[in-house]
């Protein structure tokens, strides 16, 4: 049966090929016609007459949007005409009776793979002889056979995944790997070959009698071996330590390298879209010890495996057939930690959202840049009332979780002990009979209790690296999240900014919201002038910088720059041209010197323009007062730092602006932290800086942009206004509201 929908368009184009004497194949969707037909199969129709049907054909019908493939049941002629009765062979009711203008056809054959199958042939004949008259058997076993191939077919999935995840996360770690597989392997085999080292001295010692040991070469050899085995066991243990860090260093270097790399060139859209938000924090979290823990329980699986193939011989040297109770002991608990496993990554998946909101009210209780705000207000109890009910919540369906598992494993426990005590009794009696020796009974007392753990690890280490693997594939999903950058042409246009920056009928909308935060705007931004973006706070001065940064492409509308679209230069081309101090600037805790230098990191720093920045921002004084001057650490993260006022830390991003040297220069409010006499200040800087510069600057502070060339002002996504600030006072509109405000205070 086909349940894709399709257009009518295309089903009437279907009928058309058909009443042209024309052959039609459509490709299974669903299983309602199984075992007869599978989703996948390719079924060719052909138009047929409505007298020629016969119970048990398979037709082609339209039904609500879809065509249908159903084995016909039933053919009524009713005063209104005929009507057909059809059903799929693995359902279990009839579909609703249709009348002769829904058919099309009649399936004549169907591909499965590379090989045609006809209607006509010995199986579709059993097929239909079972589905017409023992249905009531035919569907339960089909129904089993789906579920054990869908079981399978995600098996092997996994295991595909695994082994690809795997191949991903030591990729520059084969030696170290290897080492580990090697170690395990003898890890594993060890422990049973002391067993069967002290199995043949206590058979050795009930045989020999009258002889001392110092004239027993052959008891002191076995001893010598015991003793060696004994202590390459325990020293392989430091060894494998060893081993395995060198290992996990590796895989976390390149784990973290991929995921800092994945941040770096991820679009801003992600960081303010709370789904993408709740995929970066599960990816981040599993990062930080998922990849290792994979690659520790595969070797654990390894190392299981050496023990099991070891364990075998030594069951089949004994009764072959108490390895079978073994075995049996330990399959209900592996099925119980399989199931747990699953619910486990729902819980994990469905906990995202509450466990991120637990998290930040952590970092506000916990956190400085709140700490003086939470001790003033005493407003502490409202955080820790939010993060005790997420926190709660969150360990509360974790503990239901386990509390549904209870009983489970503890059934799973009774099962295996119930078995290896009946093995226990069994060996017991065949010592007694005299059928085995007493060190054949240590060796297999040891083996069964060594082997329920091994075959225990065996399990574990399955459904945990399946339940590993799920995990870690929300990192690997992370690292292939597209960036909008990577879907457009590689760009062939270097930039150029000699005449101006135009914005032709740009609209956009953030992905999070409905409202538009920029509609039709149309501005020009000519080379060498200084621009002023004013207006209200959401009026869309701030997205517009955005968008010309590259941080977003407009829904609508283009951005030329020198008549070029920024999307033909590339945002990379674009950034290296830009240099900006937004109004969100970030506080680095590195040192002064460090601070401004990372406003070109492309070229070596160069301690004096970083000093002549400094002083165009006004810092210079003040950095070169600190114990250490330029090189002084900054901030309070650390010991020794050195805390600026949040004034001077923003003159501090202003000095990174000036360091760099671009022809377009952005400053989104580069004065809200700052007093009047560092205003001034700052604004004759930008004059000095802007000559020879295409500036932008947005202010609330008129008087910070009255000097600019061009004034826009923005209302509600669109600009509203534009002219020199003498022009606007001119017009009397909304910006002389705005400047008569702010010289009335």
């Amino acid at each position: 049966m086909n349940q894709q929908k399709n257009c009518p368009n295309l089903l009437d184009f279907a009928e058309a090929l058909l009443d042209d004497s024309r052959q039609v194949s459509i490709r299974m969707n669903g299983n309602s016609m199984f075992p007869t037909l599978k989703a996948g199969d390719v079924g060719t129709v052909e138009k047929c007459g409505v007298e020629t049907l016969q119970v048990g054909d398979i037709v082609v019908f339209k039904s609500s949007g879809n065509l249908v493939a159903h084995r016909l049941v039933n053919i009524t002629k009713t005063f209104d005409g005929i009507q057909f009765v059809t059903k799929g062979d693995h359902n279990s009711h009839m579909d609703t009776p249709f009348s002769a203008d829904a058919i099309l056809g009649k399936l004549s054959s169907y591909t499965r793979g590379k090989k045609i199958i006809s209607v006509d042939s010995f199986r579709m004949k059993y097929l239909r002889y079972l589905s017409q008259h023992f249905s009531r058997f035919v569907i339960p076993l089909g129904s089993l056979r789906l579920l054990i191939n869908h079981h399978s077919n995600q098996l092997v999935k996994s295991f595909v995944s695994i082994k690809d995840n795997l191949q991903f996360i030591c990729k520059q770690s084969g030696n170290d790997l290897f080492a580990n597989i090697v170690i395990s392997i003898l890890q594993g085999i060890l422990p049973f070959l002391l067993i069967v080292c002290i199995k043949l001295l206590i058979d050795f010692l009930t045989q020999a009698r009258g002889v001392s040991i110092s004239e027993n070469w052959s008891l002191i050899g076995w001893l010598i071996i015991t003793a060696l085995v004994f202590l390459i066991n325990g020293v392989l243990s430091d060894i494998r330590g060893y081993y395995f860090e060198k290992l996990s260093q590796s895989i976390s270097h390149r784990i973290y390298k991929k995921l800092h790399h994945k941040h770096d060139e991820l679009d801003l859209s992600y960081y303010e879209n709370p789904t993408e938000q709740d995929k970066i924090h599960r990816a981040v979290q599993e990062a930080t010890f998922r990849p290792i823990k994979i690659v520790g329980e595969v070797l654990t699986f390894i190392k299981s495996i050496a023990s099991a193939l070891f364990l075998l011989v030594v069951f089949v040297a004994i009764k072959w057939y108490l390895v079978v109770m073994l075995f049996v002991a330990v399959v209900p608990g592996v099925l119980v930690r399989i199931k747990s496993s699953r619910k486990l990554y729902k819980l994990k998946a469905a906990q995202s959202t509450k466990e991120r909101e637990m998290y930040y009210f952590n970092r506000v209780l916990t956190g400085f840049p709140f700490a003086k705000e939470m001790k003033l207000f005493g407003f502490s109890k409202f955080f820790l009332q939010r993060f005790s009910s997420a926190q709660q919540l969150l360990f509360d369906q974790k503990l239901e979780l386990r509390r549904s598992e209870l009983w489970l494993n503890i059934s799973a426990q009774l099962f295996a002990i119930v078995l290896i005590f009946v093995s226990l009794v069994y060996v017991s009696y065949l010592k007694v009979s005299g059928v085995i020796s007493i060190g054949t009974v240590v060796l297999f007392f040891f083996a069964f209790q060594r082997g329920y753990t091994v075959l225990n690890e065996f399990f574990r280490s399955i459904t945990q690296i399946l339940e590993d693997n799920i995990f870690l594939n929300d990192f690997i999903e992370f690292l292939h999240l597209p960036s909008k950058s990577d879907q457009k042409p590689i760009p062939t246009l270097p930039f150029s900014l000699k005449k101006e920056i135009r914005f032709e009928h740009v609209s956009f909308h953030y992905e999070t919201s409905k409202r538009d935060a920029l509609s039709a705007v149309d501005i020009v931004i000519p080379a060498g002038k200084t621009v002023a973006f004013v207006g209200a706070n959401g009026s869309g001065k701030t997205t517009l910088i955005k968008l010309l940064c590259g941080f977003y492409p407009p829904n609508a509308g283009n951005i030329l720059i020198d008549g070029v679209n920024v999307s033909q230069i590339g945002q990379a081309v674009i950034r290296e041209n830009i240099t900006a101090v937004f109004q969100d600037f970030a506080l680095y805790n590195v040192s002064a010197a460090s601070n401004i230098g990372l406003g070109d990191v492309s070229s070596d720093f160069d301690i004096e323009r970083a000093r002549k920045a400094a002083r165009a921002a006004g810092i210079e004084d003040v950095l070169a007062k600190l114990p250490n001057g330029f090189h002084s650490l900054l901030g309070n993260l650390f010991v020794g730092g050195e805390e600026l006022s949040i004034g001077q830390w923003q003159k501090l991003a202003i000095a990174r602006a000036f360091y760099r040297n671009s022809p377009l220069l952005l400053m989104d409010e580069p004065s809200s932290a700052l007093d009047a006499n560092s205003e001034l200040q700052i604004i004759d800087s930008l004059k000095e800086l802007s000559k020879d510069k295409t500036a932008v600057i947005i202010s609330h502070r008129l008087s910070t942009v009255k000097w600019a060339d061009i004034i826009y002002l923005f209302h509600e996504g669109s600009v509203v206004e534009s002219g020199s600030h003498n022009e606007l006072l001119a017009l009397g509109g909304k910006y002389f509201e705005l400047y008569q405000v702010a010289n009335s205070r």
